[in-house]
């Protein structure tokens, strides 16, 4: 049981290696700091889609408005986006912790807990990234941390005022305060009006402001251009890839809740939990599901093991937990040294090749990594992957970029497929129509190829 945390600040360390201020080789971390670089500039993140540049903010404002007002002081960095996540890793830490001295009568369950977390993948990935789900989580568990204190002005004010700043950060963050609300309908009616009320009103408000000093584009933005394809036969691989570490405690805990539903002995945990698994599922088919999607899914895992069973003792499931934490020790040293290490460190050496190679020459970047034209040119053109899933949806006309392809306007294209050949990969697909590719194939040539990356000028008339 001890060796957990070891291993956690070991993987953890060896995480924060493959970590750069100026470069992240997940293209959705870049067009977030993007609209927040924009905020810090004043400029408009809630925005139509039919001229350039063609990106938008496709969640809520907090951590957007976080981040912006740090890089007042920094500049263009990733180092405070990625501040603004940890520092919410840590106060996931602290709720653990809290909660583990108020039902456990010791700390040490909570601070176990903690540890644990950073040795499963998705929340590893995402405790240092430039992503909104780590501080949406955060706000979440803090909601919850003050309703369980069962007081009138915490649970039925702070609660559902942080439940709402969960949501205004990631607007999917639905599951505690519809958890809560079932709670209090079926266990506690006296509460039920006053929690709804202030939640309903926490969010309409913001929601009215944002709309306004948007021109109406952040409801539009931030829901409707959200409806990306859905598959549901993809939920049980990516259930499996990213929620599978964590598959032994993660069925511990819900058969816990099965039966305490069943003997009648169930609270908000269980109602918590029940209601997050089912809509972490049920999100996992829509395209682009990551690690983040379970993230959420992993803390209430484990803050509820913690709160109810004492984890890590959890009495008559000791071999379990060991082989839970064994599958752990095994899985995320190769995680972070093969799974994503290898391929990260070596976009990390080309980044450092290729920031020099499209320096000087203007005009704007057409990227499938957004970092190279978010630090070369300081905003990025488009955002690929939403533009080409709106694209397919028959909400965007691509030929918007097909024109600009046409017209050679890009005079650096950097991709992570050779365009001279056909689009081999889902992430490719997901980023490149046929129709773009053959405009590519049409009016550039290759100027160099730096593992993992293509780069390509204008081709000679």
């Amino acid at each position: 049981m001890r060796i957990a945390p070891v291993a956690a600040l070991v993987c953890f360390a060896a995480w924060c290696f493959l970590l750069k201020s100026d470069f992240a080789w997940d293209d959705a971390d870049p067009e977030i700091l993007n609209q927040a670089w924009r905020l810090a500039q004043g400029q408009n993140i809630y925005r139509g889609i039919d001229s350039p540049p063609f990106a938008f903010a496709a969640y809520p404002p907090v951590y957007f408005a976080a981040a912006a007002l740090l890089m007042k002081f920094t500049g263009l960095s990733f180092l405070p986006a990625r501040l603004l996540s940890f520092a919410a890793t840590l106060f996931i830490g602290w709720a653990l912790i809290r909660l583990s001295r108020r039902y456990n009568k010791s700390a040490w369950y909570g601070v176990w807990g903690t540890f644990f977390l950073f040795l499963v993948p998705a929340f590893l990935y995402n405790s240092a990234r430039c992503h909104v789900q780590m501080m949406a989580v955060a706000f979440s568990i803090w909601s919850l941390v003050f309703f369980l204190r069962n007081r009138w002005q915490e649970s039925l004010v702070i609660s559902p005022l942080l439940a709402a700043l969960a949501f205004y950060t990631k607007q999917t963050q639905i599951a505690l305060p519809i958890a809560i609300a079932l709670f209090l309908l079926l266990r506690n009616r006296r509460w039920f009006i006053p929690y709804c009320s202030v939640m309903a009103v926490s969010c309409l408000i913001p929601l009215l402001w944002l709309q306004k000093i948007s021109d109406g584009y952040f409801f539009f933005d931030a829901v409707e251009l959200a409806k990306l394809a859905y598959n549901p036969l993809l939920i049980p691989q990516v259930f499996m890839h990213h929620a599978g570490p964590i598959l032994v405690f993660l069925c511990i805990a819900l058969v816990s809740t099965w039966r305490r539903f069943r003997s009648g002995e169930w609270g908000v945990l269980d109602c918590y939990l029940g209601c997050l698994f089912v809509i972490t599922t049920g999100s996992l088919g829509r395209a682009g599901a990551h690690g983040q999607y379970v993230l959420e899914l992993v803390v209430a895992t484990v803050l509820y093991l913690v709160v109810t069973l004492r984890l890590p003792e959890l009495h008559g499931r000791t071999a379990l937990v060991s082989i839970q934490i064994l599958m752990l020790l095994v899985y995320t040293p190769l995680f972070v040294g093969l799974e994503e290490g290898l391929y990260n460190r070596a976009a990390n050496r080309a980044a450092e090749k290729i920031y020099p190679l499209i320096k000087g020459t203007p005009g704007p970047i057409l990227s499938q990594q957004g970092s190279f034209a978010l630090f070369g040119r300081g905003e990025i053109y488009i955002q690929l992957f939403h533009f080409t899933a709106l694209s397919r949806a028959g909400v965007w006309d691509q030929r918007h970029l097909l024109n600009d392809i046409e017209r050679r306007k890009f005079p650096r294209v950097i991709t992570e497929f050779a365009i001279e050949e056909q689009l081999s990969s889902a992430d490719d697909e997901e980023r490149f129509t046929p129709e773009m590719l053959r405009a590519l194939q049409r009016n550039y040539q290759r100027m160099a190829a730096i593992y993992p990356y293509y780069l390509y000028r204008p081709a000679d008339r």
